[in-house]
């Protein structure tokens, strides 16, 4: 899932259509959360770090948003 982020993100940053950006933005939320939830459900050797991890993903995409908005 966050490959295809990634590449819809990388889309986004060559072509200027919206789309791309808001299909890749919404896939970083959907990964980053499916990670915390796989995190506290089975909790992997190095916990802590994933959950930093997985956070500030969501929140950088969740400020994505709120700038996508902001500029429409």
């Amino acid at each position: 899932m966050l490959l295809l982020a990634i590449a819809m993100l990388g889309i986004a940053s060559i072509s200027p259509d919206r789309p791309y950006l808001i299909l890749g933005l919404s896939l970083v939320v959907g990964a980053s959360i499916s990670i915390l939830v796989r995190e506290a459900i089975a909790p992997s050797p190095q916990t802590r770090m994933t959950q930093l991890t997985a956070l500030l993903l969501l929140f950088i995409s969740l400020y994505g948003f709120a700038d996508l908005i902001y500029t429409l």
